[in-house]
């Protein structure tokens, strides 16, 4: 009996699938054989855009990568590219060292005993990996230490698994939890990696004094107060719990730097230039030098000196100074949101997107339970309202039959009718929606949402409660669907964008429209968020005249 677990970690990760390509013509394989991996390795570098000589035959790294690949953006079935990516691991493993995604050699007689035991799929599914792991290794049950679970978390280092990380938290919680319930399961403590950096300190480790403070300054931003000199607009509350947030962090982050938690008695012990520059400069090291987000927590810092402190002008500056050495404020798009609506420059990618609602519906129709059937129809309403109207997702999910959908006339024409005590700057927003759309709202509320919920509900996307679906939830299904069926990397809040994007394609220049549909008050704000995204239609328009031109000169001289 082995004790001792293998070495998972050397792979050779010098090689390149160009080596993998050779190892293959080397290898003793049918002609058959030989010709699927050659295939399957060639499609993998198409669908990276890669020659087979740049790409690293990393299994790690290509976990990675091909996990952002969408069967649909390169042509092919979910099922045939599960069948590529099991050849190019059949062919990886000719050179380099490769984990299974799978185990089929059976389990010891130890093992086995205690698989017999798990109580539930769930707690079988989370186990299978380390189980056979450790069968494999020769490791029988008594024999397992933290050393061992170390060596498996290198091991699934060497798989194809998406999310390596999230695999070995879910074996820990499944070895936690039989460890307590099962006979003779192995005493071992295994401690559960945090995958989160949850550095952030308890508020309540705070002085009383400064909880006071914080929630004075906070009420004053709610507008509690009517006698207050406060904001003139007040703040929501889910600005109010972020600002919160942002305090609690930036208090955390000067103790974490070494100020003694008990001296910051109030916000104004934050606002000092030294625990200014100190707590700003610990959290750009927790983000690896990265602005965004620190930023707008010194913004909140410096908005609490001037109207809460009370600090001089020439303090303020001071302040001013250390904001301008971090960086600017994100203005308009960010990259990686431009870099995500970037597809739509390819009309394909227009169609399938602006077309999913459709193919959903399309699918519905085959689908043969009933229950998904009613989830694919919910998921092209969500879809379909939120191309033709850019709302946001949180009055997406809050949408009422009753409250938010008004019909009128003898067609019984809708309107989506949302009041300004539920938009983000406060504006009633009226949507009249189009005949089409009517049609696939009416299909899914007379014979999907039923379905869903019960009579007693008005939701229009109900939850498992009756009331509104929560908005992860409902976010989840839409970026499903538009990954698997458009293949686009995605999540609802970019419809706003993708719709803005598209109108200003057909429309350079024209920012009214979408300022108007979009909710923003000043076309400023429209232009500032997208200048730019329709340089490539202007492009298009000003080649269009030259070319024009450039015939009629032709013709002239004919």
């Amino acid at each position: 009996m082995s004790t001792t677990p293998p070495s998972r970690g050397d792979i050779l990760v010098s090689k390149t699938l160009a080596d993998v390509a050779t190892g293959i013509s080397q290898a003793e394989l049918p002609d058959r054989r030989r010709q699927e991996l050659r295939s399957a390795l060639r499609t993998v570098a198409r669908a990276l855009g890669r020659r087979l000589e740049d790409v690293p035959a990393d299994p790690r790294l290509l976990a990675n990568r091909l996990a952002e690949v969408a069967p649909v953006a390169i042509g092919l079935s979910p099922g045939r590219w599960a069948n590529v990516k099991s050849l190019m691991r059949s062919a990886m493993s000719l050179v380099v060292e490769v984990g299974p995604s799978r185990h089929r050699s059976p389990l010891s007689p130890s093992w086995a005993a205690l698989w017999d035991r798990l109580p539930t799929r769930t707690a079988r599914t989370r186990l299978s990996r380390f189980m056979h792991f450790a069968s494999a290794a020769e490791i029988e049950p008594g024999a397992v230490t933290t050393e061992t679970f170390a060596a498996f978390r290198v091991y699934l280092d060497a798989t194809l698994l998406k999310d390596p990380d999230r695999v070995y938290c879910a074996t820990i919680d499944g070895w936690r939890a039989a460890r307590p319930v099962i006979v003779g399961w192995p005493d071992v403590e295994i401690v559960r990696p945090n995958r989160h950096n949850l550095w952030a300190l308890p508020l309540e480790n705070f002085p009383e004094s400064f909880q006071r403070d914080l929630e004075a300054w906070l009420n004053r931003l709610s507008g509690h107060d009517l006698m207050s000199d406060g904001p003139l607009r007040p703040v929501r509350p889910i600005t109010r719990r972020s600002h919160a947030a942002q305090i609690r962090r930036f208090a955390s982050a000067v103790v974490l730097s070494g100020r003694d938690i008990t001296t910051i008695t109030r916000l104004a012990e934050l606002t000092t230039i030294d625990a200014f520059a100190t707590g700003l400069t610990f959290l750009l090291k927790q983000r690896a030098n990265k602005s965004a987000g620190v930023i707008n927590i010194a913004g909140t810092l410096k908005a609490i000196a001037r109207h809460h402190v009370g600090a001089e002008q020439h303090h303020l500056d001071q302040m001013t100074r250390i904001i301008r050495r971090i960086g600017r404020r994100q203005q308009g798009l960010t990259p990686k949101n431009r870099a995500r609506l970037r597809p739509l420059d390819d009309p394909q990618n227009v169609c399938a997107l602006l077309g999913l609602p459709a193919k959903l519906m399309g699918l519905v129709s085959r689908e043969r339970r009933p229950y998904k059937a009613a989830l694919l129809a919910q998921t092209a309403v969500a879809i379909e309202i939120l191309e033709m109207t850019l709302m946001r997702m949180r009055n997406l999910v809050a949408l009422d039959l009753e409250k938010h959908m008004k019909r009128s006339g003898r067609n019984g024409v809708l309107h989506i009718v949302i009041g300004g005590d539920e938009t983000k700057n406060r504006d009633p927003q009226e949507f009249p929606v189009d005949p089409q759309s009517v049609a696939l709202i009416d299909t899914y509320l007379a014979d999907h949402r039923p379905i869903l919920c019960d009579r007693n509900s008005s939701a229009l996307f109900p939850g498992k409660n009756g009331g509104p679906k929560h908005a992860n939830t409902l976010a989840e299904q839409i970026k499903g669907a538009v990954w698997t069926h458009a293949g686009l990397r995605w999540n609802p809040h970019l419809f706003r964008h993708a719709g803005a994007k598209l109108h200003l394609d057909e429309n350079p220049g024209c920012y009214g429209i979408p300022r108007r549909v979009l909710g923003h008050r000043a076309v400023a704000t429209t232009e500032t968020f997208y200048s730019g995204q329709e340089m490539a239609a202007a492009v298009r328009h000003f080649d269009q005249t030259i070319l024009k031109l450039r015939k009629r000169g032709e013709a002239n001289d004919d």
